[in-house]
């Protein structure tokens, strides 16, 4: 907890440096505004408009690094893999991880949410109090979900002294969650009529200033909250009756119902604070961005399901593989092709699965691989690098290169692009969260409309239009064909209907839909849906993913084990149960 009471001075810092270059990359203004020290300025002279554009800006960073800079959530959620160094992340060999820089977006959102009490009247004050919930809201309902109990009630309070605050203890998951869905309906109350705020709409990274988007940000959140409570019961939060009364007033409870009201931070891409953080400004060393590969899991899925988001998110392999008489590399059609001798079929059907072959356009990396560097051949590539690069010398084949494997597409290797922001909810999440609660029966409607609302949402958001070329993979031709979205529908459609549980079909398409967020490890972990563990080669637990981080709090190590306590079994690991699992 030392950690959070220095977390003022260094995020004014952050605050005011993000803020001006946010003000100078989108619009202009004088410089005898923009041109003072932030460092001079006393504590009430820091507008909080600054404030929260470092709590947006901070947040941001924040997701992106779980997904995609660490390698916790990533392998979670089966989106990534990693190979070349540091691939433990992959077999589940987490560490500890502290808890400490979560709180620092919540720390800065109860400043702001204390500072409009004091400074701002009406509909300003309205709208900085309601921002400051639901980004408090967002993060600690990350931060229980992740980890269990956590501080809640005393934290944040050291300034009162006393072990009391400076010590808090970790409260009960259950009540965390009541606490939160209050904060989230007061946020809606408090933005019932509130517009654009004008005032606030150049700090406002995330929405410009619209009171009625961060209003359905606040309720679509908490309806996430009510279907991750959804396995339980408790006597302090009725998920199902509370669900739905506010889809059968959704006039007092309006919801994200276009990618329009996506709460999604766009990067800027002019230095490394405000940049995606797989581009050249943060990896400089290429190396980095090409380690971190899609996983199997998601390419094999959508691959089967003919699915658009493939060739939207993730690159055909460099060079296929093809069972040939001898071994060779050679030009087909515009592919690199590489022949080999080896017997594919039977070194598919041997009891060895990291050996396999794919001879696929599109292959992901193996989960939880002992040795990643070598699937799919990568270890000997090196026997051909020469060959390869005369059939097309634009192949990378640094370090961290297996060009055997896909790559991320070219969305990802940018320092900005307009389809690849720092995403804290969807409006694919609320319909396909709208199907699983008609699927449960907890509201009317038609499941399969939600769901398949959810999943053109979704394609949508990624700039999917009906007839793109080249963007479906039939893998029967080995070759891309153009987007036939009706006969898309007609298969997902298919496949719901006959699906003997329906939510099976649901979750993997939110699972889909969810790409590079970490929201789907917290679906995963209720439903078991999709079979996570099922794709799990040699992990550090046999075939079991995670399903909590590991405490780290050695200043608050009493509270900390109190907590331990509670889980089932009652060990710090990363496969004990927090009351939401058991």
């Amino acid at each position: 907890m030392k950690d959070i009471l220095k977390t003022m001075n260094s995020s004014i810092k952050k605050w005011v440096m993000v803020m001006l270059v946010t003000i100078l990359a989108s619009c202009s203004r004088s410089l005898d505004d923009i041109n003072i020290n932030p460092n001079s300025l006393p504590d009430k002279e820091t507008d909080i408009q600054y404030v929260l554009t470092g709590i947006l800006t901070t947040s941001a960073q924040i997701t992106v690094d779980l997904i995609y800079k660490q390698g916790e959530l990533s392998s979670a959620t089966q989106y990534l893999q990693r190979d070349f160094t540091s691939y433990a992340h992959n077999t589940y060999e987490w560490g500890s991880i502290p808890f400490a820089k979560y709180y620092e977006p919540i720390k800065d959102s109860e400043y702001i949410y204390g500072r409009a009490e004091e400074e701002k009247t009406g509909d300003e004050r309205s709208f900085y109090q309601a921002a400051a919930l639901i980004m408090k809201s967002y993060w600690y309902g990350f931060m229980t979900s992740a980890y269990g109990d956590i501080p809640y009630s005393k934290a944040m309070q050291a300034e009162k002294g006393g072990d009391e605050f400076f010590k808090p203890v970790y409260d009960a998951q259950e009540d965390i969650f009541a606490g939160l869905i209050a904060d989230l309906d007061r946020a809606n109350n408090l933005l019932k009529d509130v517009g654009i705020v004008q005032t606030a709409a150049q700090a406002d990274v995330l929405f410009k200033g619209d009171g009625q988007r961060w209003r359905k940000f606040a309720n679509s959140l908490r309806l996430r909250y009510y279907m991750r409570l959804s396995e339980k019961s408790s006597s302090k939060i009725n998920a199902r009756a509370d669900f739905a009364a506010m889809i059968a007033n959704s006039s007092e409870h309006p919801l994200m119902n276009t990618i329009q009201d996506n709460a999604a931070v766009q990067f800027i891409g002019t230095d490394a604070i405000n940049s995606w953080p797989g581009g050249p400004i943060n990896y400089r060393l290429r190396s980095e961005f090409y380690r971190r590969k899609p996983s199997a899991t998601i390419v094999s899925t959508l691959v089967a399901l003919q699915d658009p988001r493939l060739t939207k998110w993730i690159r055909p392999v460099d060079v296929q593989i093809k069972q040939g008489a001898a071994s060779d590399v050679v030009l087909e059609q515009g592919i690199v092709t590489r022949y080999t001798d080896i017997n594919i079929v039977d070194r598919n059907n041997d009891s060895n699965l990291e050996n396999d072959i794919n001879t696929a356009l599109f292959v992901g990396l193996g989960v939880a691989l002992t040795s990643p560097n070598d699937y799919n051949m990568g270890n000997t590539v090196s026997t051909l690098r020469d060959k390869i690069q005369s059939a097309n010398n634009s192949i990378y084949l640094g370090e961290a290169s297996n060009p055997h494997l896909s790559y991320l597409s070219e969305i990802y290797t940018q320092d900005a692009h307009p389809l690849n922001p720092a995403l804290f909810m969807s409006s694919a999440e609320v319909y396909l969260i709208l199907a699983e609660a008609a699927q449960r029966g907890w509201i009317g409607g038609d499941a399969w409309s939600y769901f398949e609302t959810g999943v053109l949402r979704s394609l949508e958001q990624y700039a999917i239009a009906d007839g793109d070329n080249a963007a479906v993979y039939d893998v029967q031709g080995n070759r891309l064909v153009p987007f036939d979205r009706a006969a898309f529908v007609t298969n997902i459609k298919q496949e719901y209907q006959q699906a003997a549980n329906k939510l099976k079909p649901i979750m993997t398409q939110k699972w889909i839909a969810l790409w590079m967020t970490g929201e789907s490890w917290f679906d995963w972990r209720r439903t078991g849906f999709p079979d996570l563990n099922e794709q799990v080669v040699s992990g550090s637990n046999s075939k079991n993913v995670p399903l909590r981080f590991w405490y780290e709090d050695a200043f608050n190590e009493k509270e900390m084990l109190s907590a331990v306590e509670k889980l089932s079994p009652k060990v710090n690991n990363h496969w004990s149960k927090m009351w939401l699992l058991q």
